[in-house]
């Protein structure tokens, strides 16, 4: 893989790790932060991602995001980050790893709990069980704007 420089504008899910951070600029003149989680091996274009409880009055740096959680995850486009960043840009990465963040455990999307699967990200695990069915969310395909309309509801509008 090529030496990635920041920020860039992703075109596909070729050049996204887990750990890269976008900058989500809020109505309110301040910035929420967007993470890559995982990075889909089926489709190109396609990625979980996370927001994180991060908000500041500047974009995001690397340091900025220690010791933040995250707040959701679902499963995005590409588009996502070209509708939402500054620029559509991914501005830099922060290995998940530092601050013990890692995607969430969802039951798959089936209707019946029979034929519903438990999964980590992307990775189907196993045949989920009714406490985990209860537990667990459904792994959501998020639109474009949707990281973008959760941030303001959860930073902004209070």
């Amino acid at each position: 893989m090529k030496k990635l420089s920041y920020p860039f504008q992703p075109k596909s899910n070729r050049y996204l790790i887990p750990g890269q951070f976008w900058p989500i600029p809020l109505s309110n003149g301040t910035f929420a932060c967007g993470r890559v989680l995982e990075v889909s091996s089926e489709y190109n274009k396609a990625f979980i991602a996370g927001l994180m409880d991060w908000i500041g009055n500047e974009p995001p740096t690397s340091e900025d995001l220690r010791g933040s959680s995250i707040i959701k995850q679902g499963d995005g486009h590409i588009k996502m980050i070209q509708e939402t960043a500054i620029d559509g840009m991914i501005f830099g990465h922060r290995d998940l790893e530092l601050d013990n963040l890692e995607v969430a455990y969802f039951r798959s999307q089936e209707m019946f709990e029979d034929n519903c699967m438990l999964q980590k990200g992307y990775k189907e695990i196993r045949p989920i069980t009714k406490e985990e069915h209860q537990k667990y969310n459904t792994l959501s395909t998020w639109g474009y704007g949707v990281i973008k309309f959760s941030a303001e509801d959860m930073f902004v509008k209070k």
